[in-house]
This record gives C-alpha cells, structure tokens and sequence, in this order.
C-alpha cells in the first residue's frame, strides 16, 4: 500500500541524527525543490509510465498472476536461491513470498507517485494551459486506475488511498472492499476519458488515449459482468477505425502482422492499443522479460546469436499449452521455441521458452509489452456479441480454419464460449491474460483442477504480504493464509 514509501522513509531517518532529518542534499530534488516549473511536472508524469513499466515488467503483479499462476507456464530449472516462484506454480504460496511482497510494493509505490503527481499538478501555483493540466491529471488517473485494477483482481479486499499520506496516517488505513474499489477506478476512468487525446504527436507516443482508457473501462466491466457497459466501449473503439490486425500497414493482413507485433523495433503499431514503452542501451528503461523467461542454461544462446546468456528460467511454456496449438498454427513459431542448439556440441537441448520477447540486444533490451492490442478487444466483442465474425478475423489473420467451418476443431471447443476462451489463450500467451480470464470467466477451479493443479476457492486471490501485516496490524489476511 501507499504506506510503504514512507515507512522506507521512516527506516532511514531513524538510523540519523535528529538534527538532520529536515535537510535534503542541495543536489538532490525533492518535493520540496521540485515541480517548480511546467517542465518539471511534466518530467514527473514521465514517472508514472516508469513506474507501470516496472508493473509490467517480468514477474511483476500482472506476470505472477496472469501468467505464472496459470496452466500457461512452469519451472523446469531456476536459481535454488529460493522456491518463491515455485510457490505460486504450484499454489502453495506463503504469505512471506517474496515475489508477491515486492509486487505489492512496487504496484503501491506506482499508486503513490500517480497521487503525489495528481496533487502537485492539481495545486500548483504555476499558470499552466488548463487543457494541458487536465490532460496531465487524467493520464495520472488512469495509470493508477490501471494498476488498482491488478490489485484487486489479486489480492481482493485491499487498502485504497487516492491521497499522500504521513507515516503515521498510513498505519491506519484499512482494507477496501472491491465492489467499492471498482466504483472509484471506473470513476476515475470516466473522469479522464473526456480530457485525453485520440492520439499523440512523435515526442508523446506511448502515453494513454481516450482509446486506451476504453479499453480498460472494457476490461473491467467484463470483469464486473455488465457487458453492456463493455460492449460501449469496445464499440468506440472499433469504430474509430484508427486500429486494425494490419500490424505493419501493408494493406494485407497475415501471419506477418502477428509477427512484426514482437520484433524488437516494432513500437506503437496500429495493432496496439496500449502498451509500457520500455528502451534498448545502457542507462536506458530496459525490459527483463527477456533474460526472466529465458532457459536457466550456461550454454543457452539467443536464434542466431554466437554469445551465451543465462536466462532466470521462468515462465517456461508448458506440454499442455504446447499441445493446445493446432496442427499448423503459425503463431507457435514467436510463442514457442522447442529449444536451442549447444554451439559446444551442436546438440539440440530440449528446453522450450517464448520468443514473444526476442530482443538480439539480449544484455539491455528495449522490446515494448503490449498491455491490451486489437485482437484482444476483438476477441472481448466476440464473447459479449456471441458473434464470431470477430473471432474469425483473429483466426483469419493467421490462416487457421474458421468457426463454423467444417475444418474448425469443434470436436475440443464445441461451442463459442468455448472457442473464444482457446483463442485468447494461444492468440495472447505470455501477456499476461490467462489467469484473469479464468477467474472472469468462472472456469479457473475446473480449467486448473482438472489438470492437476492444488486449487481451491481461496487460492483465487493471492495471500496479503504478512511483512505489511505485520507493519499495519489493521490489515486482515484473505481466507485460506495463515
């Protein structure tokens, strides 16, 4: 929760002496030295994106939950530094998991900077443009509506602050309940939509349009189950006509617009309605979802690179995943690797991993993670319409036999539902949807028991680090953690 940056604050001003505690570095900004120019404000928006791009990066909130808890991913070989990853594969989390307390903090400490900046901006002295503040205000907004979105998903009943807070007012905040938490973000949601662009000029790309607000607006009241209120804005959205499955603009679209969507210079194309901008090169905002999934191997090597890297071993891909490919679909080739050669002894090794975030600058990667693309909000109408037209132009897009056709595999998916929920597993595998749609969906405890999986109600949502129980003794732990 937000109280997590002050009590890293309480940490060190302890271990000072007190009468240095109200000085700062005169090098150094701080709330007090900065936000003094439109500049500066501007520079501390660019902030919020930073901290969702730390959300979203590898084994983030939106990783460990939609992906790794899921039938997606497993571990075939990782560090033995500790078995918190393991934990949330086969759930058995512990409320100590480490993974699960630093997604907490950084997801508050995203929610904290998004309230700090929404504050500065909103009682600043400066005269700035009142356009240009509500947009800056409304992309605060909905980037901490978006992050609130994966937290409740995840953990339930939750602390919701919209606020700074002192130290000492953080240790009395209390859980929210979701159905509360829900109202606030849509709200939030609505209130920027109207202000946000359809677009941005070159030097503002990557920033959140009125497109992008819909489609989170889209997401959650799928989640909410009011799929009138979704099937509005998937509307706005498709009859914008600003997006399209022509990834790369050719006038054709194929298998190569699926393609171009992951290659690492590909940023921001038409098929893409949101996504974290990261950067290659040092000092830059480098992605790890690269070096995270790839095999735990001394000899392990990139396609068509010489140089060796070790990768973390996470989020392998499944034989059951795998095995949910139909016989020649495409889209295998970028999802799944089977393995790679030993340069060494020109032996194939057997270790599959996903080429979705294939970036040949392996050591500072700058590959962008699409958060929500046109297939997506697509294959959301098809479920709200009943309609597979809008499936069929995701499978025609890679040349894979039509719903309703003879061809099409309705022996394994006999029905729409059904279909869709095939689709997006391999259409968006290793972007973080699997889970959640599970759970939207209420097929998670039949879909994970079946398979084998330790799965019970409770293990829907994740266990409340107990280090900020122990810190708030005012939070209560979810059912089924002790």
């Amino acid at each position: 929760m937000k109280t997590l940056y002050y009590i890293i604050i309480l940490i060190i001003v302890v271990g000072c002496s007190s009468d240095r505690l109200d000085l700062y570095p005169i090098t150094q900004p701080t709330n007090d030295t900065f936000y003094t120019s439109e500049e500066e404000l501007e520079q501390s928006l660019n902030e919020v994106y930073r901290q969702l791009g730390i959300v979203y990066d590898a084994t983030g909130l939106p990783d460990i939950y939609g992906e790794a808890y899921s039938d997606n991913t497993y571990i075939k070989a990782a560090t033995g530094a500790n078995n918190f990853f393991e934990q949330i594969n086969e759930y058995s989390i512990l409320t100590d998991n480490g993974l699960i307390e630093n997604a907490w903090e950084n997801a508050y400490k995203a929610i904290f900077i998004c309230n700090n900046i929404i504050e500065r901006i909103n009682n600043t002295p400066l005269e700035i443009n009142e356009t240009k503040k509500n947009i800056m205000i409304s992309q605060a907004l909905a980037v901490r509506a978006l992050v609130y979105f994966n937290i409740v998903r995840v953990w339930g009943k939750v602390p919701y602050v919209e606020e700074t807070i002192t130290p000492e007012e953080s240790y009395a905040v209390v859980q929210t309940e979701p159905n509360e938490i829900y109202k606030n973000i849509i709200q939030d949601l609505n209130t920027s939509k109207p202000y946000l662009p359809e677009a941005y000029d070159a030097n503002n790309v990557g920033r959140i349009t009125k497109y992008g607000v819909s489609a989170i607006l889209a997401k959650i009241y799928l989640t909410l189950g009011n799929n009138p209120a979704a099937k509005s804005e998937l509307e706005f959205i498709i009859n914008s006509n600003r997006y399209s499955l022509d990834a790369n603009e050719d006038g054709t679209i194929n298998i190569e617009d699926y393609m171009y969507l992951f290659l690492p210079e590909t940023k921001n194309c038409k098929a893409s309605i949101l996504e974290i901008q990261y950067s290659s090169g040092i000092n830059a905002n480098n992605a790890s979802h690269q070096t995270t999934y790839s095999p735990f191997e001394f000899d392990f090597h990139l396609p068509g690179q010489a140089l060796t890297f070790r990768g973390e071993g996470f989020n392998t891909p499944t034989e059951d995943l795998v095995a949910e490919f139909e016989e020649n679909d495409p889209r295998i080739e970028i999802s799944v690797a089977k393995g790679y050669i030993n340069l060494g002894s020109g032996n194939f090794v057997n270790y599959p991993y996903t080429l979705k975030f294939y970036d040949p600058n392996f050591n500072n990667p700058g590959q962008n993670f699409e958060i929500i693309r046109y297939a997506d909000i697509l294959l959301m109408y098809a479920e709200i319409t009943n309609d597979p037209t809008y499936l069929n132009m995701v499978r025609e897009r890679v040349g894979l036999p039509l719903y309703g056709t003879p061809d099409y595999p309705t022996s394994k998916y006999p029905d729409l539902k059904l279909a869709i929920e095939h689709e997006r597993r391999i259409e968006l595998c290793f972007e973080f949807h699997r889970f959640f749609d599970l759970v939207r969906t209420n097929r998670a405890m039949s879909v994970m028991s079946d398979k084998g999986y330790a799965i019970n109600q409770d293990k829907l949502i994740f266990p409340i680090p107990q280090n900020e129980i122990d810190i708030n003794p005012n939070l209560e732990q979810n059912n089924g953690y002790k």
